[in-house]
């Protein structure tokens, strides 16, 4: 697909835009003690000065803001289009990359031009392309049927507390609804826009395992170190198991996707931290039996698993390891035990959504999202929501070293949403009847 609809001036300014906003390094962990998120929220509050209002969420942390703008539309009676965004990303250790993590480097890759920065694809690009989008549309003169809410919300990498203070706030108390949300996508490596009508439940827990101390020299038995062992044995026979499924020879490394299923079809799991050892001032007592010792799981269970039978496998292997425990971390953010999925069946705003892709010559493929996104709170709450990052034919680089996007497939998004929200934003009341219509 050509970028026709943008002219050469703005296919270039909305790029520097780009550049500019990747160059804030808001990474989740650090934002707001060196201010980055809130320069970061003030760039984007003026960028969106074309709106009818722009605020930081009152609610919401002074560090940590969440930048708000509303574009009203004819009927501000009927329920709201949201269209959401994250700034936040995570971390990116400089000596890792070939090139500057939070410098927009602009450079040829293989014959193309390409943006390198830490957020390109996760997901700065869609909150650049929601204001270019947005802006296009406002000046040809476009207005909403009913209102739209654009968000940019903090600290989606680290549990979602912006779109939690968002869904605790007076001003969502006071909408008339949500009748859609649109929030982040992932690449496809394909020809097909992939469209996420939900996603695997995140579960961070800690398992910790207790036992008798000692000399190191003796035969202890029953110790924390080997019950953890025989947890982490259990633990990863279970995830071999949910890997099989995918159809992988035992060489592959699958990141994103697979043959047989895709990612968001089976529940992985991965150990993420170990811990044990009796502390000696700096060190360690290397003589010492340790009577505590402590893993970290990151489990992703897939909308075809009960996360409450995953519940009971962790109590199982505990229960088999001897004196071994596990509990929530992470906050509540990360212990749902309830699926929430965005039905495309029988939805008539899905069926916009899909037309109006399929109207311009694309094709789109509904996934389950392997991660966690902030959508899943919207869903929770009975919100459609679908999970939209327009970028195809691209190598899925988020979280990775040496992240970019193509300047080619940045654009493109923008040409996407410029035609999907002009259809999404023109269903007025006619469409709250289909919805009372739909089964």
């Amino acid at each position: 697909m050509s970028t026709d609809k943008l002219a050469a001036d703005a296919k270039e300014a909305a790029i520097q835009s780009f550049v500019e906003f990747i160059r804030f390094p808001t990474v989740s962990s650090t934002g707001p003690e060196t201010g980055s998120y809130r320069n970061c929220a003030n760039w984007l509050k003026d960028r969106l000065h074309f709106l009818d209002e722009v605020f930081f969420l009152e609610d919401a942390p002074d560090h940590s803001p969440v930048v708000v703008a509303r574009w009203k539309g004819r009927d501000e009676t009927l329920p709201v289009l949201l269209l959401n965004s994250h700034y936040d990303v995570v971390p990116a250790e400089a000596s890792d990359w070939s090139v500057p993590p939070f410098e927009g480097l602009r450079k040829e890759r293989m014959g193309s031009p390409v943006i390198y920065g830490r957020g390109t694809q996760d997901m700065k690009c869609v909150c650049i392309q929601y204001i270019e989008a947005v802006a296009h549309l406002k000046a040809e003169g476009f207005q909403p049927a009913r209102d739209v809410y654009l968000t940019f919300v903090p600290d989606e990498e680290i549990g979602g507390s912006g779109m939690a203070a968002f869904l605790d706030s007076s001003l969502y108390k006071s909408l008339p609804g949500i009748a859609l949300a649109l929030d982040e996508g992932l690449a496809s490596t394909t020809d097909v826009f992939s469209v996420f009508y939900g996603e695997r439940l995140p579960w961070w827990v800690e398992v910790t395992a207790r036992g008798p101390t000692g000399h190191g020299s003796r035969f202890i038995e029953n110790t924390a170190v080997g019950q953890l062992l025989e947890f982490a044995q259990k633990a990863m026979e279970f995830r071999s198991g949910q890997r099989s499924l995918l159809g992988l020879d035992e060489h592959s490394n699958c990141a994103h996707a697979a043959a047989k299923k895709t990612l968001g079809d089976v529940t992985s799991l991965n150990i993420t931290t170990l811990q044990a050892g009796v502390k000696a001032g700096n060190s360690y007592a290397y003589n010492c039996v340790p009577p505590v010792a402590s893993c970290s799981l990151d489990i992703r269970i897939s909308p075809h698993m009960d996360p409450q039978s995953m519940g009971s496998l962790l109590d199982k292997w505990c229960l088999e390891c001897g004196t071994v425990e596990w509990n929530y971390i992470g906050g509540q953010g990360n212990q749902s035990t309830t699926h929430a999925v965005t039905s495309t069946v029988s939805n008539p705003w899905y069926d916009v959504f899909a037309s109006s892709l399929q109207r311009t010559g694309y094709q789109v493929e509904t996934s389950v999202f392997p991660a966690a996104t902030d959508s899943r709170f919207l869903r929770a709450l009975g919100i459609r929501a679908l999970g939209f990052s327009p970028m195809r034919n691209t190598e899925i680089k988020l979280h990775e070293v040496d992240e970019y996007i193509p300047e080619h497939t940045f654009l493109e998004g923008i040409e996407v949403f410029i035609g999907l929200l002009r259809d999404l934003m023109s269903q007025g009341k006619e469409m709250e009847e289909k919805i009372m219509e739909s089964p």
